[in-house]
């Protein structure tokens, strides 16, 4: 036996070659174990060549890297089993794992005595060193002519097995390479392996193309197309096809597939592959078909089948449906045209066919129910064609029956079957009418002016069956509506068409009228001040006297607000004059209204009018002129009451009206003044009153 080493960095790797008999390594590249087979390193001891143990060795014999484990497996035959196992290390087992690198002697004896010994090298890890000697850059970024070139410098010796990253194998060199990033993955005898990376790079710029492929519509059309959109590379670009074109697009294509191949002005080339699928014919089946069972019927079916086509698919039948399965047929022929998604159309005709004679019911008689709650309803049937003898069975249960007395309200399904097994039916409705109800009601019709009062009472009928019997217990008859003028009881009896009858009675109140009850307000100012004045934000207290007839009342404050309260407070944002009107009403809804008005001033500003002056020089009261307070502007005019000018005077310091009109002294009478001023902030007023001049 020799041995070679060989010192690497920090490790020594050695190498065993074994003297005796021949030495065969195993690599399995998927398992990544390996084996020495037929192996026969040590010499059986003696003339035993009759009957001999052998063995072959398997496993992994050989360790990649420091952290990986050996292990031996034995595969005996010859001599008698069963087998006893001795190692070097005293170990007793067949086969050994978990092994360091090193060399394994194993002494096996078989059941009559005969031994055998193997010797087996687990080698150690040896370097695995893989140079990159040289690279090619494609002519273009499309053109698939760049080369790698690889060299083992280190390893265990030759064969040595290749994976390239694009698929080619066991070659040291790779040729007509894209540009792109690539490995090369190289394996020794034992599998152990190293992979180098290496880029191809381009020198000049790719071709690249987007393309949109258009599959034909339906099968053995001609209208599939491919366009495509190039990017990259020196225009011109020229293109060669498959089907002899030399344009960019082509169309009017049928199922296949087709090649191009791209070139630009600097002599760059692509080459893609494009496919037209075909679409699958279709064909139409009927997956079902059920006939008639009995003749008349319309329970047969038909269900479809669709092979080939772009779901989802339409369908249009001869009868109108729109479906695949068609339910609740009459016997004939059904021709339907099915579409798929794409336009593609296909035809088909399907036969339902007849049953026996179809068993019929001929509906005799009906008698309806006369009064509401009643059981006096009737049904009579009769049995037409079909095959005897015939079962009746009816929905409520009873049998053998055509003729139904005694029924109440309701649906009534009967059944016939005949000896044939065809089945027939028929629904019959017992119908009751609604209920005889009357109900009274009354009314009063008020006259608010006069106080006269009519009473109204009314009946309202429901149900029963028309025309109606009415009887009031005043004698009035076959009437709706009847008068009263007193509290009193009214009764009604009613009769409807059938003999039905119902009642209703009430009692009837007849109040009086109470007229114009007496209804009144005042107002005055929340809070005490010693300016009777009322200013915005000065809270107001309405006391109201409303007499008891009245049930309700409403305020309006004349500034857009209500109120329901008896005696409101209510608050002013605004100057001006306000009306403040109170309504009331009584239980006939006649009204009674009061009305005053509120004067409101705006920050403090105060324009009192008197009510009467004596223009006869006492010095008291001899003229007519305003109180003011905080006033910007004012215009007095006074006019008689036939609405005659008879002064006019503006500022704030006005002299007053002294009863003259052009000099002469007017007589005592009444006379009207309308006053306009505004306020500090600007707004503006007008109002009309009456003055008495007194002499």
């Amino acid at each position: 036996m020799k041995a070679f080493g060989i010192k690497y960095g920090k490790f020594f790797f050695f190498l065993l070659l074994l003297g005796v008999g021949s030495l065969l390594a195993v690599s399995n590249a998927q398992t990544k174990e390996n084996s020495l087979q037929n192996a026969k390193v040590a010499a059986t001891t003696g003339n035993q060549m009759m009957g001999k143990i052998e063995v072959n060795v398997s496993g992994k014999l050989a360790l990649c890297s420091h952290a990986e484990k050996g292990h031996i497996i034995l595969d005996v035959f010859g001599g008698t089993a069963p087998y006893t196992f001795r190692w070097n290390n005293n170990a007793t087992e067949q086969n050994r794992y978990n092994l360091f690198a090193g060399t394994y002697t194993v002494f096996i004896t078989d059941a009559k005595g005969l031994q055998h010994s193997e010797q087996i090298v687990v080698q150690p890890p040896f370097p695995l060193i893989v140079d990159l000697v040289e690279t090619k850059n494609a002519s273009c970024g499309s053109s698939p002519n760049g080369s790698a070139k690889i060299n083992v410098r280190v390893g265990r010796g030759e064969p040595y097995r290749v994976e390239w990253s694009h698929g080619l194998k066991d070659k040291m060199e790779a040729t007509n390479l894209p540009a792109g990033d690539y490995t090369a993955t190289v394996y020794d005898i034992f599998n152990c392996s190293t992979t180098i990376a290496f880029s191809i790079g381009s020198n000049g710029p790719a071709i690249t193309v987007a393309e949109n492929v258009q599959g034909v519509s339906c099968a053995d059309d001609q209208n599939g197309a491919i366009s495509l959109q190039v990017s990259g590379g020196q225009a011109p670009f020229t293109y060669k096809w498959s089907n002899g074109k030399t344009t960019k697009d082509i169309s009017g294509l049928s199922a296949g597939n087709y090649q191009v191949l791209i070139e630009d002005a600097a002599g760059c080339s692509l080459s893609k592959s494009f496919e037209i699928k075909a679409a699958t014919a279709m064909e139409l089946e009927a997956v079902k078909i059920t006939d008639i069972t009995c003749a008349g019927d319309d329970n047969g079916t038909i269900e479809l089948g669709i092979t080939g086509g772009q779901a989802p698919f339409t369908y249009e039948w001869s009868n109108g449906a729109k479906t695949a399965k068609i339910t609740n047929l009459k016997a004939g022929s059904y021709s339907v045209k099915v579409n798929d998604a794409v336009g593609c159309s296909v035809n088909g005709v399907f036969e339902v066919k007849a049953g026996e004679e179809a068993v019929g019911l001929k509906l005799v008689g009906v008698e309806q129910i006369t009064c509401h709650g009643s059981e006096d309803g009737a049904i009579e049937v009769e049995i037409v064609g079909g095959v005897a003898p015939f079962s009746v069975l009816w929905s409520d249960g009873v049998k053998d029956s055509l003729k139904r007395t005694g029924l109440k309200a309701g649906a009534y399904t009967v059944r016939v079957s005949d000896a044939g097994g065809c089945n027939t039916e028929q629904v019959v409705n017992i119908t009751a009418p609604q209920a005889l109800n009357a109900r009274l009601d009354n009314t009063l019709d008020v006259n608010c002016a006069t106080g006269e009062v009519i009473g109204v009472a009314w009946v309202n009928i429901t149900g029963g069956q028309a025309p109606y019997t009415i009887k009031w217990n005043s004698g009035a008859e076959n009437t709706r509506e009847i008068n009263f003028n007193s509290s009193t009881e009214i009764s009604i009896e009613i009769s409807d068409a059938n003999g039905c009858t119902t009642s209703d009675k009430m009692r009837v109140s007849f109040p009086e009228v109470t007229g114009n009850a007496r209804l009144h307000f005042e107002y005055r100012k929340l809070e005490i001040t010693s300016e009777p004045e009322v200013f915005i934000n000065d809270p107001l207290q309405f006391e109201s006297y409303i007499a008891p007839e009245y049930i309700t009342w409403e305020w309006d404050f004349g500034d857009g607000s209500v109120c329901q309260d008896k005696d409101p407070v209510h608050t002013y944002k605004k100057a001006g004059e306000y009306e403040v009107k109170l309504t009331a009403y009584d239980i006939y809804g006649c009204s009674a209204v009061e009305i005053n008005h509120v004067q409101v001033l705006a920050n403090g500003e105060i324009v009192v009018m008197p009510n009467a002056f004596s223009p006869n020089g006492d010095g008291l009261n001899d003229t007519l002129k305003p109180v003011t307070k905080g006033i910007s502007a004012f215009q007095m005019d006074i006019f008689n009451h036939w609405g005659e000018h008879l002064y006019s005077e503006n500022g704030l310091e006005v002299n007053g009206w002294d009863g003259t009109f052009k000099g002469r002294l007017l007589p005592p009478g009444n006379y009207v003044y309308k006053i306009t001023y505004k306020t500090s902030e600007g707004q503006e007023f007008n109002k009309t009153g009456g003055v008495t001049l007194i002499r």
